[in-house]
């Protein structure tokens, strides 16, 4: 890691404090054990229904892949007004993962683009398998960690 190009990332993953409440909602937390973590007086009874997967985070993690499922991502630019990034996919094993779109292009600073992230087994496995999504631009790389786990049955994979 080079500390000077951490300074200018180029893109970054915007979350804000009630994304990770919602996430901690959709994680099963209750009531209580939400007011333990965040300190103040958030609920999960009246929240709308989420994903943990929704969380708006640098990270892909798929804990039960039956067939396929799509995650949803916005970076916003921070970098040059006038940039673009490429997406390079090292797939888990086993897994097809495809972006749309696979370049952003941003006019400004400051703008906002969602990417969707596809998987689909092409050949079931056992257990954790890994890869990653880096978005390649011309003065700076972003890597975004691709964890995916089969959905076991007692049959076998799904």
């Amino acid at each position: 890691m080079d500390p000077i190009k951490a300074l200018n990332p180029g893109i970054i993953f915007d979350a804000q404090p009630e994304d990770y409440t919602s996430f901690l909602c959709a994680a099963g937390y209750d009531d209580h054990s939400l007011h333990l973590m965040t300190g103040d007086n958030s609920t999960c009874t009246h929240r709308i229904s989420s994903s943990a997967t929704a969380l708006n985070y640098p990270s892909i993690t798929i804990p039960y892949l039956k067939k396929s499922y799509s995650v949803t991502r916005t970076v916003t630019n921070v970098g040059n007004p006038r940039s673009f990034y490429r997406a390079v996919v090292s797939a888990p094993q086993g897994v097809n993962v495809t972006v749309t779109p696979e370049v952003i292009v941003f006019e400004n600073s400051g703008v906002k683009k969602t990417f969707t992230v596809s998987f689909h087994v092409d050949v079931p496995t056992q257990g954790y398998v890994f890869g990653s999504l880096s978005w390649h631009g011309r003065d700076a790389r972003l890597m975004v960690p691709l964890v995916v786990k089969g959905q076991v049955s007692d049959k076998g994979l799904i």
